[in-house]
């Protein structure tokens, strides 16, 4: 997505961000296929239990199971993303509710950039992930699940001077 008007907290000066790359929408699949599994479970609790208190009690603890699933990740999708700017690359990368991992790596320290697309679905739908080798004590930044890994990793090298 370019978002030339996108602004954040620490942006510097004249600082201006180039592109706002977020994980593929295919991460919803998995918590997707087990809310459908317990969907499915409901059904079935309900041809062995009819109408009953326990598919009642099941059935309420199956639904808010279900939310919480769609909930938990809706909100790591929509507050993951990475942040190419004309001086830096940020990655912010949200791991649940309460967990949150901000890397950047300055253009001057990026030593080395890489992109690899793994497996069936890595290849059919471009997904993969970029590696970004960078001077320091913490020297590597991984952005991970992300479309079109190749071309990101071209706008990142465009911008190292």
């Amino acid at each position: 997505m370019n978002d030339f008007n996108f602004t954040f907290c620490g942006q510097r000066p004249d600082e201006e961000v180039r592109l706002v790359v977020r994980r593929h929408p295919i991460v919803f699949f998995w918590p997707l296929f087990q809310s459908t599994i317990a969907i499915a479970f409901i059904v079935l609790a309900l041809i062995f239990w009819g109408l009953s208190d326990i598919f009642y009690i099941v059935v309420t603890v199956l639904i808010l199971i279900i939310f919480f699933l769609i909930f938990k990740i809706s909100f790591i999708y929509s507050n993951s993303f990475c942040l190419i700017t004309s001086q830096r690359v940020i990655n912010v990368e949200q791991k649940g509710f309460f967990n949150r991992v901000i890397t950047e790596a300055d253009y001057a320290k990026i030593q080395e950039v890489t992109n690899s697309t793994a497996g069936m679905i890595g290849t059919m739908f471009n997904i993969g992930e970029i590696n970004i080798l960078t001077a320091g004590k913490d020297s590597r930044l991984t952005i991970k699940s992300i479309p079109d890994p190749y071309s990101i990793q071209q706008e990142i090298t465009k911008n190292i001077k």
